[in-house]
Parts: C-alpha cells; structure tokens; sequence
C-alpha cells in the first residue's frame, strides 16, 4: 500500500473526491433550481453576476486539475496551474451549498503535497477568510457564528496538513527502508559471493597444495628410490656378466636382480598413481586448459591459448612437468604478483612443449625471481628432463615464465632391463 500521496499525477483517493464533488454540486445546483424555480439561489439575488461567474470557475478547476503536480519539485507551470485551481476553488466554495468542504480538503492536500505543509496551510487561512466573508456579508450569521464557523473551516483545513504532512514522511521513511533493505540485500549477495569466492579459493589452495605435495613425493620416489634401485640394477647386471662365479652366487645375483627390477616397476607405479588427477582422462593440452580455466574466478582473469597440435603419446613424465610448469606459474601470480590477467600459452615445436604464463602483476625483485622453492623444485624436474625455466620481469610491467619441455623425457629408466 502507498501512503505517500505524492507523485506525478493524483492518488485514487484525491481523484475519486474531487470527481464526486464536482458531481454533487452539478446535481445538487440543478436540484435546487427545479424546487426553487430559478438557478440563482435566494441568498444570491442581490448579486447574481456575482454567482454565476463563481459558478462558472468549475470550467477551469476541472481543465486544470489534470495539470496539478503532486510531487515535491513543481514547475513553473505546475506552479501556475496550483495557483488558479485554489483561486477557482475558492470561487467555488463561497457558492455551493454543498461539497466544499470535500473541494476544500482536495486543495489542501493537494497544496501541501506538492509545496509544503507552510502552503497548505495558507490555503486553510483562505478557505477560512472566504467563508467568513461569505456568511458575514452575504448570509444573515452573526458575526460571531461566522467567526466560529470560519474558524472551524480552518482548522479542519490545517488537520488534513498535518495528516498529509504525516503521510509524507511515513512515505519518505517507506522508501528510505526500501533503500536500506535494496542496500543490505546487495551487500548480503556480496557477502555470499565473496564467501562463496573465498571457499573456491581455500579448496583450490587446499587442492594445489596436494598436487604439490603428491608432485614433491612422485619426484622424491623418481629420483631417489627410482635411481638407487637403477643402479643396483645395473651393477647385478655387471656382476652376472663378470668372470666365472660358483652357481649358487650367479643363481643370487639373478634372484636379486629380478627383485631390484620388481621393486623399481612398483616405484613407477606409484609415481604414476601420484600425478595429479586434473590428467586423469585427458590429454596434456585438456588438462592445462581446464587447469587455466579453474582458475577464472579466483580475482584474475585467465586466458588460455594452443599455438599447435600436442605431440601424441608424449612421454608421461614430460606432459606432467608442463602441466607443473602452468600450475605453479599460475600459482605464483596470483599469491605474489597481485595480476588481474595472466595468459597462459603453449606453443608446440619439433623438439620441445613451451609453457609461457605472463601476467600484468608487479613483478618480481631482480635478486628473488625464479628463487622460490616451487621454481626451484621445478626447474630440477626440467632439468633433469633436458628442458629448461626462465623467467622475467616484462617491459611494461608483470611477469613472464617459460618453461621448456622437451617432448622425449630421458629414457634411461626405461631402457635398463
């Protein structure tokens, strides 16, 4: 329900009063003329010029009723249009003998809605110094009954002030809680939103620092246990072909031999089962577009673009180290570059996968990048592969990392048999 009376045209309650008024006193003028037998009424004969064309301001109070601003902020011609509609109205009330008291609580309302509770007072003043001057000179009240009649006309007049007044400030408390609560809704979706980002983020975190950590252990088990038990492979190998030797040790040397070969086909089975599962079902090119596409909604806008085919049956080793390598490039700049874009491109070449992640962030410090323990522990893995990390600052601000991985990962553990 709205109890604010302002707007740009009447409420229903104003226009229902102000047409039905107008109505009575069209029918009650033509009703009392046929009992009277003639349209001046007895009270006006003396002055009839004088009543008709107080009459005949019901033209322009019905022409200028459609004009009248309800609003606070009139305009010159909605202020031109309040004022001959009073003038009208109060022509009017000095002659009806019923209905001007509804005529009168219109322009009240109308007047204090639309200027002000100080105007729609000295609208009350008039309609009370019209009636006075009406009963004073015109009718046979004393002056007394008149003073006490225009009185009454007047404080009926400043009541409809206060209630519209009331009205319009309940109106403006409405729509200032509508305000508030519109307000507290967005921030409540904010909120949300925000929380929802946050838990994305501290799940993605939590995520990345598995994959870190299963990575870390993968390498471990590659280049620790997985090069020990080579090597103890190959010097079995020596040691059986060597010189002659009684048959119980060259029937041990092959016993442990096929243990140590055993023992490093289960340490490639667990450095498989601990790459990430973002690989599992894809192709490397898959899996770092949807690593990059994760990433969008965690404050950075990501970009991702393939120059090339990606090799088929790529080294399973290779194709984890370049999804290593946009891991933690993307990892870098948004934990210490503060980028709002990052691109991620692969390009592939005869010889090698290049993952280049460059970002519009702040840099890194001359003495401290390329330094942090990921990079490190990455540049290691690439190394050890034939590849190679770089990285620097960009001219115009951000950073770039390059990692090369070359498509064929050093054979050697699978060669010794």
């Amino acid at each position: 329900m709205r109890w604010d009376p302002r707007g740009r045209t009447a409420p229903a309650a104003a226009r229902i009063l102000f047409w039905t008024t107008i109505g009575l006193i069209v029918l009650l003028r033509g009703f009392f003329s046929y009992l009277e037998g003639q349209f001046v009424p007895a009270t006006f004969e003396d002055v009839p010029v004088v009543y008709l064309a107080a009459l005949a301001c019901l033209v322009p109070t019905v022409l200028l009723w459609p004009m009248l601003p309800w609003h606070g902020h009139p305009s010159a011609r909605e202020t031109a249009a309040t004022v001959g509609f009073v003038l009208a109205s109060l022509a009017i009330f000095a002659i009806s003998e019923f209905g001007h008291y509804f005529l009168m609580a219109t322009v009240v309302a109308q007047a204090t809605s639309a200027f002000g509770f100080r105007t729609g007072a000295l609208s009350c003043g008039l309609f009370g110094v019209v009636n006075f001057a009406v009963q004073y000179f015109v009718t046979d009240f004393t002056t007394m009954m008149a003073v006490s009649n225009s009185t009454v006309v007047a404080v009926s007049g400043l009541i409809i002030c206060f209630v519209v007044t009331g009205l319009v400030a309940a109106g403006r408390q409405a729509e200032h809680t509508r305000e508030l609560l519109a307000d507290l809704e967005r921030a409540h979706r904010d909120l949300e939103d925000t929380h929802r980002k946050l838990r994305h983020y501290t799940a993605r975190t939590r995520e990345l620092a598995v994959a870190e950590e299963r990575s870390r252990m993968a390498r471990e088990m590659h280049d620790s246990t997985g090069h020990h038990l080579t090597a103890i492979n190959v010097c079995l190998a020596n040691a059986e072909r060597g010189g002659p030797v009684p048959d119980q040790v060259r029937e041990d040397v092959g016993e442990a031999r096929q243990l140590a070969k055993q023992a490093l086909e289960e340490t490639r089975r667990w450095v498989r089962a601990l790459k990430p599962l973002d690989l599992e079902g894809r192709t490397g090119a898959e899996a770092i577009g949807a690593l990059v596409g994760s990433f969008s909604d965690t404050g950075a806008r990501t970009r991702f673009r393939l120059e090339g085919a990606w090799p088929e049956g790529m080294d399973g080793e290779a194709e984890l180290a370049a999804y290593r390598a946009a891991q933690e490039g993307l990892t870098n700049a948004l934990r210490h570059s503060g980028a709002a874009h990052i691109d991620v491109a692969v390009r592939i070449t005869e010889d090698d996968v290049a993952v280049e992640i460059s970002d519009d962030g702040t840099g890194a410090d001359g003495t401290a990048a390329g330094s942090g323990f990921g990079l490190t522990v990455l540049r290691e893995r690439l190394i050890a592969l034939g590849g190679s990390l770089d990285g620097r600052n960009r001219p115009g601000g951000g950073y770039v990392l390059t990692a090369r991985v070359p498509r064929k990962a050093d054979p050697s553990l699978e060669n010794i048999s």
